[in-house]
């Protein structure tokens, strides 16, 4: 369900070498440059009781978070390695639907003083909130979500062509 060609191409990345992603049946609705939805059918990530499984709550919102802010630094022309540091989940009522999560940057001088710092010392560090609803997926959902994700992630620069001895 990826809206345009780059982000069709990102999924399958993250299907790739996040395997439990296609497990998930995570797709990635859209992105605007600010914010990234995800989805996920309700089916394969469920519990016992029918409702969501915690695990695949807090997977959803890491890949909105984690995805991101790999487009984010591509955006930006930085090529790094991202990884979640700390994440933390409130769940605030059963998810009894299908999945979708938001991510959206924090405030401009935020991202700007981020990409600063990696540009400088080739490492940095981001804050993010990515917030889980059910139903279908909207860059305004308009219900209030069953999760809220609190994450930290470190982008670290890719090394640049040095030879290998």
């Amino acid at each position: 369900m990826a809206t345009s060609p780059r982000l069709a191409a990102f999924e399958q990345r993250i299907h790739d070498v996040i395997p439990l992603t296609g497990a998930m049946a995570i797709e990635l609705c859209d992105y605007d440059g600010q914010a990234l939805l995800v989805s996920a059918p309700l089916a394969p990530n469920s519990n016992h009781q029918g409702t969501g499984f915690g695990g695949s709550v807090y997977s959803i919102a890491v890949v909105a978070a984690w995805g991101l802010v790999e487009l984010m630094t591509e955006d930006n022309g930085i090529a790094g390695h991202v990884v979640v540091q700390q994440g933390a989940m409130d769940y605030l009522k059963p998810a009894e639907d299908g999945l979708f999560a938001l991510c959206r940057l924090p405030e401009e001088a935020e991202v700007a003083r981020f990409l600063k710092t990696v540009r400088r010392s080739g490492r940095g560090r981001l804050a993010l909130t990515a917030r889980v609803y059910c139903g279908t997926p909207d860059l305004a959902p308009a219900q209030e979500p069953v999760a809220v994700f609190e994450g930290r992630f470190v982008v670290q620069l890719k090394p640049t062509g040095k030879a290998e001895a």
